[in-house]
């Protein structure tokens, strides 16, 4: 037998490694992106410290009561919390807070699109199958989550490339562009060429993003499968697999959900567009 597979210790440290790499790679984007999203704001630095704060205690608060339960199926309910929540939060604002939905519409979709979700999630979904080859996690998991956290963080980099046709119809220059930017930019000339590749490639990318989405509820799902089944994925429950649902995942989901708030808001202003063009 391979080496490595009688070495669990290794591919423990090794996958902390690499998942603590992540961590860490994700929470410098929060944190750069915040610093550059409040440059014109009163309390830079502390908006941004806020930002950066709160994951970090909303990353120890769960992954430090998580792994203090024995069994993972009773670790199942605050998982499923942990993984959720900050994504239910957001959803809630934008369905009653306007400022909030003004505050989502100004941040970058390619940002929230592509550069946390798509390395990120390729790299964790080849680590499910290294831990399903060890035999260190079900089938049933590895086999879902993995290939599609590979998917989902591929296909994110096509979901910006579709959406770039807006910039250059719009003439922005900026590499990070928004619904507002984009709103501002058509003030006075809505999106008028282009408009039938423009609605194509919308929906394109609304596609791929919400296949991003669905994974995110089908990674669970293929949990509690495998728990039936009688094979328990003790391995999400301790460290460091427990890094993914409880530190990793919600970061992710959360900017997916508000990026496709943009989305639908963009062929929200699309068909706006089209009915003054009809009308006039």
């Amino acid at each position: 037998m391979n080496t490595l597979w009688t070495a669990p210790r290794a591919l423990d440290d090794a996958s902390l490694l690499i998942l603590g790499t992540l961590v860490l790679f994700q929470l410098t984007h929060y944190t750069v992106a915040s610093w550059k999203f409040f440059k014109n704001s009163k309390g830079r630095f502390l908006k941004t410290a806020s930002v950066t704060l709160f994951w970090i205690v909303y990353g120890v608060v769960f992954v430090s009561s998580v792994t203090a339960i024995p069994s993972y199926v009773n670790a199942v309910p605050y998982v499923l919390c942990g993984l959720y929540l900050p994504s239910v939060i957001a959803i809630v604002l934008l369905l009653v807070s306007q400022k909030f939905r003004t505050f989502t519409e100004r941040m970058s979709l390619r940002w929230m699109i592509q550069s946390v979700a798509g390395p990120a999630r390729m790299i964790v979904g080849m680590l499910f199958l290294v831990w399903f080859f060890a035999e260190r996690l079900p089938g049933v998991v590895a086999w879902i989550a993995g290939p599609g956290d590979w998917i989902s963080g591929f296909i994110a980099f096509f979901a910006v490339g579709y959406l770039t046709i807006f910039q250059k119809t719009a003439g922005l220059s900026d590499k990070h562009w928004s619904l507002t930017s984009f709103r501002k930019a058509t003030a006075e000339k809505p999106f008028s060429r282009n408009k039938k590749i423009l609605v194509r490639n919308l929906h394109i990318a609304i596609i791929l993003v919400g296949f991003g989405i669905l994974d995110f509820i089908l990674a669970p799902a293929s949990t509690a499968v495998s728990i039936a089944l009688g094979e328990i994925p003790e391995a999400m429950g301790k460290l460091p697999l427990t890094l993914i649902p409880l530190v990793l995942v919600p970061q992710v989901l959360v900017l997916e959900v508000l990026a496709m708030h943009q989305l639908i808001g963009l062929k929200r202003m699309l068909r706006n567009d089209v009915s003054k063009k009809n009308t006039i």
